[in-house]
């Protein structure tokens, strides 16, 4: 038998029995069926699959540059990990990595993952100075009507 080609596969195909015609393919015939079919249409999932492999590592990169370059997270700041207390030792482009300080081990997340933790930072009083001044201070100016 000589080569199949896409009209004899249809025909094959549109068979009612089958399972009974593809019993009787030979190796070559089976491989030959499979070269045209990758011909054709292998180059659509070839490139489904770099496209979700492009998508995922595109999303995960501009993720980690939003970490990497705002400033919620900073390289010492202590923070609240659901509670516990952690320091965070790197903030990176793809991973931010933390010091647990009451087990004392490191705990690195993928930055994609930093939205799925229930994160506190304590926050300092306006630079160290209060953000209205009190009746006793002598800065304090009170108008009388």
């Amino acid at each position: 038998m000589g080569e199949l080609d896409i009209n004899t596969l249809t025909n094959l195909l549109s068979n009612t029995n089958l399972l009974h015609d593809l019993s009787g393919l030979q190796p070559e015939q089976v491989e030959n069926i499979a070269k045209n079919l990758f011909s054709e249409y292998g180059w659509i999932f070839a490139a489904g699959v770099v496209a979700l492999l492009v998508k995922d590592i595109m999303i995960n990169l501009v993720k980690g540059i939003l970490i990497f370059y705002g400033h919620d997270f900073d390289n010492d700041d202590v923070i609240y990990i659901s509670g516990r207390q952690a320091r965070i030792v790197r903030v990176g482009v793809t991973s931010t990595t933390f010091y647990m300080s009451d087990r004392k081990t490191k705990m690195v997340v993928p930055n994609e993952q930093l939205k799925e933790l229930t994160i506190e930072k304590t926050l300092g009083v306006n630079g160290g100075s209060p953000y209205l001044p009190k009746g006793g201070d002598p800065t304090f100016n009170q108008t009388k009507k």
